[in-house]
């Protein structure tokens, strides 16, 4: 039963339908002419093409807690040395939502055993937001996404995109989502 309630969710979340022009709704719909302003430096690791910010600050790659919101800006390529990107505005060019399910792979051995019941239901469910950004003096720079963990113990009752007081919060002061004129 879980697995039609989660095929059902992850159905309607792609349903244009569910199409807000309220901001403080998670499913907000962006219009055209969004920017994001980048108000410092933001470098990333060497080996790496991308940074994650959450609670407003930079958090290491395994140290999100994935049950609150949290962004992951990425750059097209991997360097072996550090990256960085520099302040300024990017045109957000494509907002999109999706939602991806995610099953641990590895099987507990407790479980063969019959100590432990695994009922294959994704033990991961990430409501994502993608912000496609474009600035032509820093080609490297691919885009934002923005999620969290719905099946995280506490979660599961929220089920639903983040909001974009959520995002700005997960940002912080690095970046600003700037709306078009129209919509102030």
């Amino acid at each position: 039963m879980k697995a039609i309630g989660i095929g059902l969710v992850l159905m309607l979340g792609g349903c244009a339908g569910l199409q807000s022009a309220d901001p403080a709704s998670p499913y907000y719909a962006y219009t055209t002419g969004w920017t994001v302003q980048l108000n410092r430096a933001l470098t990333i690791p060497a080996d790496a093409a991308t940074v994650r910010l959450q609670y407003g600050r930079i958090v290491p790659r395994n140290s999100v807690q994935e049950h609150d919101p949290f962004c992951v800006v990425e750059l097209d390529t991997v360097r072996a040395e550090p990256q960085t990107l520099q302040p300024g505005r990017f045109a957000v060019w494509r907002v999109t939502r999706s939602v991806s399910p995610i099953t641990a792979v590895v099987k507990s051995p407790l479980i063969k055993a019959r100590l432990v019941d695994d009922d294959g239901d994704p033990s991961f469910l990430y409501f994502i937001t993608e912000f496609r950004l474009r600035d032509p003096q820093q080609p490297d720079l691919r885009g934002m996404r923005c999620a969290w963990n719905q099946m995280a113990p506490g979660n599961r009752a929220l089920m639903r995109h983040l909001t974009l007081v959520e995002i700005r919060q997960a940002l912080g002061d690095w970046m600003i989502l700037i709306p078009p004129k129209e919509v102030l």
